[in-house]
């Protein structure tokens, strides 16, 4: 018998790696979409496409019962200032939403995709499981809603949720994400000129796809993962970037670009130190290299002519 998945967020970056990944194993998947969402790319898998937003009451009439795993995938990833009314309800209510379904729906698993950026600002100290958070302390919403988005499964869990949540740092791949997509264009372009100063750990998407998958499988019920990778520059970023794609690399710069935000440029001049060891022991977690992630965005951006 199929095993059965509802992935929330199932046409934005992870979620359509992990709808990919689930599909060619053979899972039956019933995909969570917003009206407003481009579907194009998604509606070429074999899933069951269901359209809602999660923050609101109908939702648990889009879950089939006794479903094996609910992957709440979907968040607000805007880097806009505190405060952030949208944000907090796509992300924090959401959240909240689609906890109370999974219970009522007896979902057998509950796979929390949650974020690096829960632990807050960390300079230059390694990032563990058991790391203090400051994200509250952030001016940027994102940081505050995934923080307390993450307490409210963490809550759940207290409560008998057999839920794992997993916080990925940076992703990078097909399909893109915004700010890697703005980047890439921004370096082919000639446009973007300068890099922040800091270092911190990216992986590959479909990586963190896979992680999702074997965190079903595998993880322990109640636990949390840190999903790091490679450890880099932003600087090494843009260089192969550059590389990549025949392009002039951009400069390190320790002063701010004035089309960029402050505190994000604040945020991306850390050194941030990322210990996966506990993924890499219990979910057999790995990644690839820079170049393969960064080789396969390019692929697929100029697959979708968003680059030559």
């Amino acid at each position: 018998m199929k095993q059965t998945a509802f992935i929330t967020g199932a046409s934005g970056f992870i979620g359509i790696n992990l709808v990919k990944q689930l599909c060619e194993e053979g899972w039956d998947v019933t995909a969570l979409h917003r009206k407003q969402s481009n579907i194009t790319h998604l509606s070429k898998f074999p899933v069951k496409l269901v359209e809602g937003d999660i923050y609101k009451n109908n939702i648990d009439s889009l879950v089939p019962k006794h479903t094996d795993s609910l992957f709440h995938v979907a968040a607000n990833t805007n880097f806009n200032r505190v405060p952030d009314v949208q944000q907090d309800l796509d992300t924090i209510n959401g959240t909240v939403n689609i906890i109370n379904t999974a219970l009522k729906k007896g979902v057998k698993r509950f796979i929390y995709t949650s974020s690096l950026a829960t632990y807050g600002a960390q300079n230059g100290v390694s990032i563990n499981e058991n790391s203090l958070s400051n994200a509250l302390d952030i001016p940027l919403n994102y940081f505050r809603s995934k923080y307390l988005a993450e307490l409210e499964v963490s809550k759940a869990i207290e409560k008998g949720l057999d839920a794992v949540i997993l916080n990925p740092a940076h992703v990078i791949g097909p399909h893109g994400g915004v700010v890697w997509i703005s980047f890439v264009e921004s370096i082919v372009s000639g446009n973007l000129k300068t890099t922040p100063p800091g270092n911190s750990h990216f992986c590959h998407v479909e990586d963190i796809a896979r992680a999702h998958i074997t965190a079903f499988e595998k993880g322990r019920a109640g636990e949390k993962y840190l999903l790091g990778g490679v450890a880099a520059s932003f600087e090494e970023i843009g260089n192969i970037v550059s590389e990549v794609t025949n392009s002039k690399a951009p400069m390190v710069s320790f002063e701010k670009d004035s089309s960029m935000e402050s505190a994000v440029f604040d945020l991306l001049s850390l050194n941030q130190i990322v210990d996966s060891t506990k993924a890499i022991k219990e979910l057999d977690f790995k990644y690839g290299t820079l170049k393969e992630m960064i080789s396969d965005l390019c692929i697929w951006m100029r697959k979708e002519k968003l680059i030559e």
